[in-house]
């Protein structure tokens, strides 16, 4: 980088800092600085969780592991973008209509206070240290591309600013700023791949060049193989059902429709840019074939490919996806501690200016720790091993208690509820003690936790609450939506909202047939997939559009 990329990246810093910090004087309630006021459109919404998912983890992380074994890591991205529409059609709408905040919110309305009180506290730190990979990953990037090798003082500047503007502004400052990052980072992205698969002879240059298999979607063996993409797609459905980072900026919708057409424009929308990361570590893999760390795979091809003013460019579209997965994870943490602890537990009585003051210094505290994790990161063998791990002990037993048994089994009890995500995750700590591979300990989990919840549940005292009943009614059309004439049925009521449905369970039966017949080793089964994918995504979109 010469000094006109440095000018161009710190003009982008200013920028951000600038547009975050307005939205102070938007704040005015509680609900202004968790949620945006509600008054999030389809669009908007669509832009900020696509920027939400898509991020630094994404260009660096999976890039090295494309670059290591092959295309099959994109199933990360895609299986999320199919869960996203899963979640937005089904599952967010009933939350949005019970107007909860936080997953822990809708813990206690559902189980108990003790739920929600442990589950919050879980989850904040779940929450810290992905913020810690992601910081991470933006430092690993920053230390090849611009020439600074302080990990210390490229930390500071990746985290100061977002930290800032979060801090003041709240969902506000997330959500415009946002829209502005996804344009940045795609910009930056399509500037790159075009030049790396020129280099490369194109298509048909990889593909002669690469270690056979490399390409194969689906499968047979190896780290990355079918049951990779089977365990992908399970956390998948539990990210986009209870992760707080995606769910808060959802929360924000202006209505129950908009919801599901947010989640299934943003999921559609990501799915073949999934491609502009992933093909990179793929051309790095013949250009650069003896890397140490494949996590510098994009970063050198970055510092050796791309000339400066245009370098500048880039780097501002990469370091937006880290700044955008910072700001809305961080406002995240903010309102699971304020909304959960400080509310619930600490402060009864609290106002809405003692609660916006309470968020604002959690999200100070949120970014030192932060920053903290983002040093351990290396330990845990680099951003996507690090995350997989996590996820693979402590998530799927949350899917399990708040989405399998929270709302689809009554006589679920928060006895059953605790037990069981004890028992989850203390079968994943198991399995990655016993040195079990990403795939064994996602299914050793998200079993333990569904054998055990009802176990308990059964054995012991049935509980009985409104709330519960008041979940159950939220599965239907609310008052809200009759008044305002905009209602969405989750089980379609119009023969095109059924017909869309149909496509939609049919491109799932397609995409799991072609997940297993990957088992088999046969060439097919990419091909089936990736078809129900794309069934999958049409019927979902017509589903949100139709009733």
């Amino acid at each position: 980088m010469n000094y006109f990329d440095y000018l161009i990246v710190l003009a982008f810093l200013g920028m951000i800092f600038f547009v975050g910090s307005i939205f102070y004087r938007w704040v005015g309630n509680s609900d202004d600085f968790y949620l945006a006021g509600r008054n999030l459109t389809p669009f908007i919404l669509a832009a900020v969780l696509a920027a939400t998912n898509i991020n630094l983890y994404s260009f660096i992380g999976q890039s090295g592991i494309a670059y290591k074994y092959g295309i099959p890591i994109i199933w990360q991205t895609w299986t999320g973008n199919m869960a996203m529409v899963f979640s937005g059609l089904f599952v967010i709408p009933i939350f949005r209509r019970l107007r909860i905040r936080t997953i822990p919110e809708f813990l206690e309305m559902r189980y108990s206070k003790g739920v929600r009180t442990l589950v919050a506290l879980i989850w904040i730190f779940r929450l810290a240290f992905w913020l810690g990979i992601i910081l991470y990953t933006a430092v690993t990037a920053a230390q090849i591309i611009t020439g600074l090798h302080s990990f210390t003082a490229l930390v500071l500047i990746l985290s100061v600013v977002v930290i800032i503007y979060t801090m003041l502004g709240g969902m506000w400052s997330v959500a415009f700023t946002d829209v502005i990052q996804f344009i940045l980072m795609l910009s930056g992205a399509l500037i790159l791949l075009p030049i790396v698969m020129s280099y490369v002879g194109w298509w048909p240059g990889l593909v002669s060049k690469l270690p056979e298999g490399s390409l194969n979607l689906v499968q047979q063996t190896g780290k990355y193989s079918w049951k990779f993409v089977l365990a992908i797609f399970l956390l998948g459905i539990e990210w986009a059902c209870v992760d707080q980072g995606l769910l808060q900026r959802a929360f924000g919708a202006e209505n129950t429709r908009t919801v599901a057409k947010g989640l299934v424009l943003a999921a559609i929308i990501t799915t073949p840019f999934a491609l502009l990361w992933n093909l990179p570590g793929l051309a790095a893999r013949v250009i650069f074939p003896h890397l140490a760390n494949a996590d510098t795979a994009v970063p050198l091809l970055l510092t050796h490919f791309i000339p400066n003013i245009v370098l500048g460019i880039i780097v501002v579209g990469l370091f937006s996806s880290q700044l955008s997965a910072t700001s809305g994870n961080l406002n995240g943490i903010a309102t699971v501690f304020t909304s959960d602890i400080y509310e619930n537990l600490l402060n009864r009585k609290a106002t809405d200016k003692d609660i916006i003051l309470v968020a604002r210094i959690i999200t100070i505290i949120a970014g030192i720790i932060m920053i903290a994790f983002a040093y351990a990161v290396p330990i845990l063998g680099g951003a996507v091993n690090a995350y997989l791990t996590v996820i693979a002990i402590m998530d799927m037993p949350l899917f399990i208690i708040a989405i399998v048994y929270g709302l689809l089994w009554k006589r679920a009890n928060w006895q059953g509820a605790i037990g069981g995500y004890f028992c989850g995750a203390i079968a994943g700590i198991i399995g990655q003690c016993f040195k079990m591979d990403f795939n064994v300990t996602t299914f050793l989990s998200a079993g333990a936790a569904l054998v055990v919840t009802p176990i308990i549940s059964l054995i012991t005292k049935k509980s009985s609450s409104d709330s519960v009943e008041n979940i159950w009614k939220a599965k239907k059309i609310s008052e809200e939506e009759s008044k305002n004439k905009n209602v969405y049925n989750i089980i379609p009521q119009t023969r095109p909202g059924k017909i869309s449905l149909a496509i939609f369970i049919l491109g799932f039966i397609l995409f799991i047939t072609g997940i297993l017949l990957g088992s088999e080793g046969l060439e097919i089964a990419s091909i089936l997939s990736v078809t129900g994918m794309i069934l999958y995504f049409i019927g979902g979109l017509l589903k949100a559009y139709t009733n």
